[in-house]
């Protein structure tokens, strides 16, 4: 199946920490991981592919759009905090190198952590969103109730623990 990413360069560059600058070629591999992995992971691969052939084909009802309009932060946030160290560090023929320009002076590694620290809270945070968004109104979504992959299950739950109180 053909990805279809939710988030744009533009999207990304203007709603997170990403500067104007950065180069979309040093992202757009980071957003297709994220989309693949953590927002597959939220929705269960069913559910997944159901709503990108939709996002595709541009057929959402409204329901299906306030889902996607929760995604697109959930994944912009992960883009950011996944990619930073791929920005700031480059692997070319010479090794592991850090990148500065002519007039910026490139950060240690204490600083990249800590900005993906505060990049990762802010990830997590619309990644619960969307999943409290999804167990609240499962109903709105059938084919997020009904999914039978063998591939990923949708998380439909924060709280998915073994223990028994009654």
């Amino acid at each position: 199946m053909i990805i279809t990413i939710f988030t744009s360069e533009a999207y990304i560059k203007k709603y997170t920490p990403v500067g104007e600058l950065v180069d979309w070629a040093q992202l757009s591999p980071t957003v297709n991981i994220v989309q693949e992995t953590y927002i597959q992971d939220i929705l269960g691969t069913n559910f997944y592919d159901y709503i990108q052939t939709k996002y595709l084909n541009q057929t959402l009802n409204s329901s299906e759009t306030d889902l996607v309009n929760l995604i697109k932060p959930a994944q912009a946030y992960r883009v950011a905090e996944q990619a930073l160290p791929f920005i700031n560090y480059q692997i070319n023929s010479k090794g592991l190198m850090s990148q500065s320009g002519d007039y910026s002076q490139s950060t240690d590694l204490t600083g990249v952590k800590y900005l993906r620290g505060v990049l990762y809270s802010r990830a997590d945070f619309f990644a619960k969103r969307l999943s409290n968004f999804l167990c609240e109104n499962s109903a709105l979504f059938p084919e997020y109730i009904a999914d039978n992959s063998t591939d990923m299950s949708p998380h439909s739950s924060k709280y998915d623990g073994g223990l028994y109180l009654g």
